[in-house]
Formats: structure tokens, C-alpha cells, sequence
């Protein structure tokens, strides 16, 4: 029996060693050495619809609307799509209509999400690239430039731009969220930029998604992971994507951990209830499909994966204490339990314990994933949901 639990103990491990670490060093690595072919076009240049889809963005949208505005170059259009909202977004927006390029204010739908405002812009873009935003989402100024580079390449459907978080110096707890976040995304991009070297990442952000019209289909019914079922079902049907590094957008940092926690529950669930779908698993494309259960499908199963082998790990160390591999293992989980606690602790405090809050974050997300999992049992639905005040 106690070689069963240690069998399973080792798995688990090493499943979350081979995501975190492992993964990530051999596809960089593999990246480097095999380099990206640029595809050079002598094409004019796509134009562009910007569709921002907002939903009680009174404080915002005027922001989000000038920085649009301040492009280099320019979008052809801007869409804003107002889902529902019951403050002063649309009138807002609609304050933008006399701008020297065309902003249309999409209003007088009841809330239905964003996967539905986006199918209500797409409906009305005229352009050769969707570009989708968040209203809260600020863009460096060569942004669009970025984005259509990619789209050189005629393979290209998809293009996704680099999401980063502005830390509110502000206030400490803020402060150090925004730096964990910032973590995040910074290997996050690593592993993005090497799979889109590689050929095509499996990952996106919808904060930062530019789409060819030919290639948009639109969002079924009741989808959550909106930049996600884009992306999977372009590369399914044989188009690629692609990650534009300097294509930058800015987001301000969640206040708290629990905040940037729902967020992750919420994508957790919408990822899940994904995997269920057929027009999602690239089975024709080999390398998309080890990028895609290496990089998104494993990660759902770290939750489970941290649970299942600190037990085992635990009653292996019980039933056999000679085997002192799994009293280090052991004592390994336990140091990271402590540092997640004491980044628990220096929020509460308002106190700048770097490695502990980022210790923390890691453990919040793996307890919102548990938390996801808990919801789609219960049928939760993710489908509206509440951004905080920004």
C-alpha cells in the first residue's frame, strides 16, 4: 500500500515540476535553438475596428476612449458596446461621436455578457481586423502597429497582445498584488512568445485580441473563456496565432489577492466547461495539442494535483519513515505552506514580504481552481460578472 501512495506522491510532483519548470524551460529552449522564419509581406496594411465592450464603465470609458484616440496608427473605427449598463457609460461614449474617425455606441440590449457584446460589435465592424478591448484596459501607443505586423504571415488568424499590470503604489496590499500579477505575466510571456516562435501559442488575452474578419466565427451561447474559444477553434480549423510581445496594454492591479482570485475562478470554470467542447482539441496538430495539455490543461489540474500529493506525501512519510526522499518532499511543501502563510499574514498587515505575497498568490489561485471545480459542480454560472471599481 505505502508504494501505491508513493507512486502517486512522485506523479504529482512531478506533474507540477513538468508545468512550472519544466515545460516552460523546454519550450524556451526549444524555441532558441530551432529561432522563428519571418514572413515578410509587401500587402498594405490591414485597417481595423477597435470594439470595446464595457458594462458599468462610467469611470473609465472616457479614459479608454482618448487613448484610442491617441494611436499611432489610428483604428479605422471605434464600436463601443454597451452591455446593459445601468450608469452613465453609453452617455459617455456617445460624447466621442463628433472624433475625427468614426465612434459608434452600440446601446438598448439588456446584459447578456461579453462574449455576446463582442458578437454584437463584430456584427457591425467593417474592417479587415477586429480588435477586441476591455474598458479598462490602456494601450501603449504603437499597439495596433504591433498586432498587424503579425499579420504579415497569411497563415496568421489570431494575434494577441503582451497584458500587464500597474501596481497601486498607492496602497502596500495593492502594491504588492500588482507585483505578483506582474510575476505572472512575466512568465507568462516567456512561454507565450516561445510557442508563438514555435509556431502558434495556445494562449491569448482577451483584454488585447485582434482577430481577421474572415476568420471570426461567432461566440456561442453562454462562453466565459471568450479569448480562449477563439483561439483554440482557429487553431483547429488549421489557422495560427500568434504572440505580439511589444503589442503592450495596461491594466491597474486588483486591490487585493481575493479579487485577482475570483478573477482566476472565474477563467478556472470557463476553461473547464471549455475542455467539454470537441471544436476545441487540435487532435490533427501534434505539437498545438502537447502546447495545449501542457500549458492550459495541466494547469487545472495543479489544484488537485497539490492536494492529492501532499496527502500521499503525508501518509507515505507515516507508514515508511526510512524513505527520507518524502520527509524532504514533505518538508519542501511544508516551506512553501509557511511562505503562502506569511504572505497572508503581511497583506493583512499592509507589510511588503515579497516572496511570501507572491507565495500566497500562487496558493489563492490553486484555491480558487478547487473553488471552480466546486462551482460547476453546483452549476454556477460565470457568465456575468462584476469587475471592481477601478
Amino acid at each position: 500500500m505505502e508504494k501505491t501512495f508513493a507512486i502517486v506522491t512522485l506523479i504529482c510532483v512531478l506533474l507540477q515540476l513538468y508545468q512550472y519548470l519544466l515545460y516552460p524551460v523546454a519550450v524556451i529552449g526549444l524555441a532558441k535553438l530551432i529561432g522563428r522564419r519571418r514572413h515578410v509581406s509587401s500587402t498594405p496594411r490591414l485597417s481595423t475596428s477597435l470594439i470595446i465592450c464595457a458594462h458599468n464603465e462610467a469611470g473609465v470609458i472616457g479614459r479608454k476612449i482618448d487613448n484610442s484616440l491617441a494611436l499611432d496608427p489610428l483604428p479605422d473605427e471605434i464600436i463601443v458596446v454597451d452591455d446593459g449598463s445601468d450608469d452613465a457609460t453609453a452617455a459617455i461614449a456617445e460624447e466621442y461621436k463628433t472624433s475625427r474617425i468614426p465612434v459608434t455606441v452600440l446601446t438598448g440590449q439588456t446584459r447578456g455578457g461579453k462574449s455576446a457584446a463582442m458578437n454584437r460589435g463584430a456584427e457591425v465592424a467593417r474592417h479587415d481586423v477586429f480588435v477586441f478591448s476591455d474598458a479598462t484596459e490602456i494601450y501603449d501607443t504603437r499597439v495596433l502597429k504591433f498586432l498587424l505586423d503579425e499579420f504579415d504571415d497569411h497563415s496568421v488568424a489570431v494575434v494577441s497582445g503582451m497584458h500587464r499590470i500597474r501596481p497601486l503604489d498607492t496602497d502596500v496590499g495593492a502594491s504588492l498584488t500588482g507585483h505578483s500579477e506582474g510575476a505572472y505575466w512575466r512568465y507568462e510571456r516567456a512561454i507565450r512568445q516561445a510557442e508563438s516562435d514555435l509556431g502558434a501559442t495556445v494562449a491569448t488575452v482577451g483584454a488585447i485580441l485582434a482577430i481577421r474578419a474572415e476568420d471570426w466565427r461567432p461566440l456561442p451561447a453562454g462562453t466565459i473563456n471568450d479569448d480562449a474559444w477563439i483561439t483554440m477553434t482557429s487553431l483547429v480549423r488549421g489557422r495560427n496565432t500568434r504572440f505580439a510581445s511589444k503589442a503592450v496594454s495596461w491594466e491597474d492591479a486588483n486591490t487585493t489577492v481575493v479579487q485577482e482570485a475570483i478573477r482566476r475562478r472565474r477563467i478556472s470554470a470557463g476553461r473547464m466547461l471549455l475542455l467539454t467542447q470537441k471544436g476545441v482539441w487540435p487532435w490533427r496538430r501534434p505539437w498545438v495539442l502537447i502546447a495545449f495539455l501542457s500549458h492550459k490543461v495541466l494547469r487545472l489540474a495543479l489544484p488537485l494535483l497539490m492536494g492529492v500529493g501532499v496527502l500521499c506525501n503525508g501518509i507515505v512519510v507515516l507508514m515508511t519513515p526510512h524513505w527520507p526522499i518524502f520527509s524532504v518532499l514533505l518538508a519542501a511543501h511544508g516551506v512553501v505552506f509557511a511562505l503562502a502563510f506569511a504572505g497572508y499574514v503581511a497583506e493583512r498587515q499592509d507589510r511588503k514580504w515579497r516572496l511570501a505575497h507572491l507565495a500566497y498568490h500562487v496558493m489563492y489561485a490553486n484555491i480558487a481552481g478547487l473553488k471552480a471545480y466546486m462551482d460547476l459542480l453546483h452549476n454556477r454560472s460565470f457568465l456575468m460578472w462584476d469587475k471592481p471599481t477601478r
